[in-house]
């Protein structure tokens, strides 16, 4: 298998959601290489994707355009309850579902229950250059500030083995999982060299 057929093998369009194309460098179970690439219509797409964690730490470094990394903390089983009127004053109930990736023969999001978030803390929005590590345990979103956003994420070893599901969570409402209708579609050669391309040109390497 040459190079780009590697890639292609590796790297998606519609990832997690539309307009967002997902082009994998390189991947090895210590260190995975790989550019988003987000194109759409920031009015209807305020944040990237819902709130989620995931199964491994990463770095990220913003190569052009704004993006702001939103953290929410979870609370597992509720405040103590000489607090609780406080902590629910300032926390809000979202849906909890499991997330098995169909990308591994998963079969996507499971309602797992209720759980109250706190957040989004304030974040600063970054911009080219700037980067930040996240853990594996931190439930984020991305809040994209501007079209033609494209950021860089070196994703580290897995910490969650490849069997126990990650989470995400969804503003509570009528406990329909979200759909993936639509998502994960593989990119083609010749897209994928003219995200190569571009991001060539972002990190001066042509």
């Amino acid at each position: 298998m040459d190079e780009i057929e590697t890639i292609c093998a590796n790297s998606y369009r519609n990832f997690h959601t539309r307009g967002f194309d997902y082009l994998c460098l390189s991947r090895t179970p210590e260190l995975t290489r790989k550019v988003y690439f987000f194109e759409g219509d920031l009015h209807d797409l305020p944040e990237l994707v819902i709130p989620h964690d995931h199964r491994y730490p990463f770095v990220t470094t913003v190569l052009s355009g704004a993006v702001a990394n939103r953290i929410y903390v979870g609370l597992p089983n509720g405040p103590h309850p000489s607090v609780r009127s406080q902590w629910e004053d300032q926390t809000e109930v979202f849906d909890h579902f499991e997330y098995r990736t169909p990308l591994n023969g998963g079969d996507g999001f499971t309602w797992a229950g209720e759980r109250r978030l706190w957040g989004p803390e304030a974040s600063r929005t970054r911009t080219r250059g700037e980067h930040w590590r996240s853990s594996e345990t931190d439930i984020h979103t991305l809040d994209i500030r501007c079209e033609g956003t494209v950021i860089l994420l070196e994703q580290l070893s897995d910490v969650l083995p490849e069997g126990i599901p990650t989470n995400a969570y969804r503003r509570v409402g009528d406990r329909t999982p979200p759909s993936l209708d639509g998502l994960y579609d593989r990119m083609t050669p010749d897209h994928a060299r003219i995200r190569i391309n571009q991001f060539l040109d972002l990190v001066g390497n042509r």
